[in-house]
């Protein structure tokens, strides 16, 4: 008898810590998902993945990292392809979680911000908003090419302009550097007043958590756009 009793306190034991460590993180990365949907106002769940270094601390709800991502978001005048939100060590109570089904975070978040906007966003952006026919955008690691044309005494050609992207507030903001016309490199005095309807901004509005964007790069394809969020609320 006595050992039936130890054997049951043992078990009971056991589903004790084990349950909630298998329950815990699935529960609370749903109740994450739900609250940001709510708070941003978005048509579906955004994806979260939540996690504790060592596992075992999730239990006491100390959580060293967690991402949530968005696919498809409207951002002012720009749309992202996808927006990830990398969060650092936070914690949370999980007396409430339990209580209410609420996550509730013991202090605001902090984290950084990624926006990968796509090379025919930035195409249809340019179009848009520069000075000079926009006929393409090429979006490489070693910087941005736009397609342009130019006219002189009534003869139109095709214009090659080679440049950077950067952030300058919450913008971002083509660089142009140099021109080129039929290959060849268009001389210092015609090619700043090419460069000057090149150059364009677009204000990045509608940011998670009021987040601010901090940097830009091109990828192959795309732009990259990095910033940092804190004081985020969950719960």
């Amino acid at each position: 008898m006595r050992g039936f009793l130890l054997t049951l306190v043992v078990l009971t034991v056991l589903v004790l810590l084990v349950v909630p460590y298998f329950v815990l993180p699935p529960v609370l990365e749903n109740l994450v998902a739900r609250d940001v949907q709510d708070r941003l106002d978005l048509a579906g769940r955004p994806g979260v993945e939540l996690d504790s270094d060592p596992q075992w601390e999730m239990l006491l709800g100390e959580f060293s990292s967690g991402r949530i991502s968005v696919v498809g978001a409207d951002l002012g005048v720009v749309r992202a392809e996808d927006v990830s939100m990398d969060l650092e060590p936070f914690s949370v109570y999980v007396g409430e979680i339990v209580r209410s089904r609420t996550a509730v975070v013991e202090k605001p978040v902090s984290g950084q911000v990624r926006l990968m906007v796509s090379e025919e966003e930035v195409s249809r952006l340019a179009q848009g908003n520069a000075q000079v026919p926009v006929n393409g955008v090429e979006l490489k690691r070693n910087g941005v090419t736009v397609e342009s044309e130019a006219s002189v005494l009534g003869a139109t050609f095709p214009v090659t302009v080679d440049g950077g992207v950067g952030v300058e507030g919450n913008a971002l903001v083509f660089q142009p550097g140099t021109v080129r016309a039929a290959g060849m490199t268009v001389p210092p005095d015609l090619a700043d007043s090419l460069l000057a309807g090149t150059a364009f901004r677009y204000p990045v509005e509608g940011l998670p958590y009021g987040a601010r964007i901090t940097g830009a790069e091109t990828l192959d394809g795309a732009v990259l756009l990095t910033g940092r969020v804190s004081g985020v609320e969950l719960g």
